[in-house]
């Protein structure tokens, strides 16, 4: 691989890295403000939406850290892969069938962490705009007094 491949490859990882911790610092506070704003509401139905909006940011939550994981699980099956390649694995296979049979094995298990982690992400940013949604829907009302006083 090329110099410049493998540049703009770190670039990419670094900046997708940095991307997902941010969503994870924003729901974390975003987690904190509402349960502040909870804290002391009159339970009726508006009180719901901000419930909601909590629940969803613990589950976007959770599912960040998921992506994590699964990003740093998809490194070490590509760091073992390239082990085989390079020929140094510690259970290097003895003959190119054995080599061939355990590169498929790998390369089908990078493919599916790779997958499981795209989907991780996508429901993390999903569910952080649910938890804005629900949120904003909440304070709006309280705003305009569909509930008791706003806190």
């Amino acid at each position: 691989m090329s110099d410049e491949l493998i540049h703009l490859n770190r670039v990419h990882a670094d900046g997708h890295s940095k991307y997902v911790y941010f969503l994870l610092a924003a729901t974390g506070a975003a987690l904190g403000y509402a349960l502040q704003k909870l804290d002391g509401s009159t339970p009726d139905w508006v009180v719901w939406l901000g419930l909601g909006a909590i629940s969803s940011w613990l589950l976007s939550f959770l599912l960040g850290c998921k992506h994590v994981m699964s990003i740093q699980s998809a490194i070490e099956t590509n760091f073992q892969l390239l082990q085989f390649t390079d020929g140094s694995h510690p259970q290097q296979p003895s003959s190119p069938e054995e080599l061939a049979i355990a590169w498929a094995a790998g390369n089908e298990a990078l493919t599916s962490q790779n997958k499981r982690a795209k989907a991780f992400f996508d429901w993390q940013f999903r569910l952080l705009s649910l938890g804005v949604l629900l949120f904003t829907a909440w304070r709006v009302l309280i705003l305009f007094g569909a509930a008791g006083p706003a806190h």
